[in-house]
C-alpha cells in the first residue's frame, strides 16, 4: 500500500490539479494500482495533522507493505504519519520524501527525525546554494526550514542535493527560472532509481 501527499498549491481544488497535476506524488499517483493520493496543506500548512490521520488510515486500510511518499509540506506530513504508525505498531517498508519541508503550524518540528519503523528513505532535497538563491530570491525558497534530514534506528537513509527550486524538486520546475527542467529531470532519474530498488512500479519524467 503506498500512500502519497502531495506540496502546497492554490486552494481551488481545479487550479491545484491544473498546477500540481505533473508533480512527482501525482506521477507516482497515477501509476501505482491502488496507491491513495492527497493534495498536499494549505499555505498555513494547518492542515498537517488531519491529513497525516488520513494517511494513516489509508495506510491501515490498505494491503501489503506500507509506503509513503511526500512533498514539500506532504513530506513533513508523511513523516508525522509515520510517527503515528509507529505507535500502532506500524512498520514503513519505505519513505520517498521530495524537499521535505517543516513550514506548517500544526506539529512544528516534530518531523526533523524519521521514525525507526521506516525502513528505508529516499530524500531528494534542494541544495542551498547562495549563487542560485541570489539570481532566484523567492522562487528557490532557500529559506524553507529543511526536514527529514535523520532516520532513527538501523533503517537506511540516503539522500541527494539538487540545485534548482523547490519547485523543481517536486516535478513542477518554473518555465522562467534557467537550469530549472534540467533540476526537475535529475530529480527524476534518480528518485525512479530508488523507487526501482524498492519495488515501485513508477517512472518519474520531468
Amino acid at each position: 500500500m503506498i500512500v502519497i501527499i502531495d506540496g502546497t498549491g492554490p486552494e481551488n481544488d481545479r487550479e491545484y490539479a491544473k498546477e500540481m497535476g505533473n508533480s512527482f506524488c501525482s506521477q507516482i499517483a497515477s501509476q501505482v494500482i491502488g496507491s491513495t493520493y492527497f493534495r498536499g496543506p494549505s499555505l498555513t500548512g494547518k492542515e498537517v495533522s488531519s491529513i497525516a490521520d488520513r494517511a494513516v488510515g489509508a495506510a491501515q486500510g490498505g494491503s501489503g507493505s506500507i509506503m509513503l511518499v511526500g512533498y514539500s509540506r506532504g513530506g513533513c506530513t508523511a513523516i508525522i504519519a509515520a510517527k503515528r504508525l509507529k505507535a500502532q505498531g506500524k512498520r514503513v517498508s519505505a519513505m520517498f520524501l521530495f524537499d521535505a519541508v517543516d513550514m506548517q503550524t500544526s506539529e512544528l518540528g516534530l518531523s526533523q527525525t524519521i521514525p525507526d519503523n521506516v525502513a528505508f528513505v529516499a530524500h531528494a532535497r534542494t541544495a542551498r546554494s547562495l549563487g542560485f538563491w541570489i539570481r532566484n530570491p523567492v522562487k528557490s525558497r532557500f529559506y524553507f526550514y529543511n526536514t527529514g534530514r535523520w532516520l532513527d534506528g538501523d533503517g537506511v537513509l540516503v539522500e541527494k542535493k539538487f540545485v534548482g527550486t523547490h519547485g523543481a524538486a517536486g516535478g513542477v520546475p518554473w518555465s522562467d527560472v534557467a537550469g530549472d527542467r534540467a533540476c526537475s529531470l535529475a530529480v527524476a532519474e534518480w528518485m525512479n532509481g530508488q523507487l526501482k530498488a524498492q519495488g515501485v512500479a513508477a517512472t518519474l519524467k520531468a
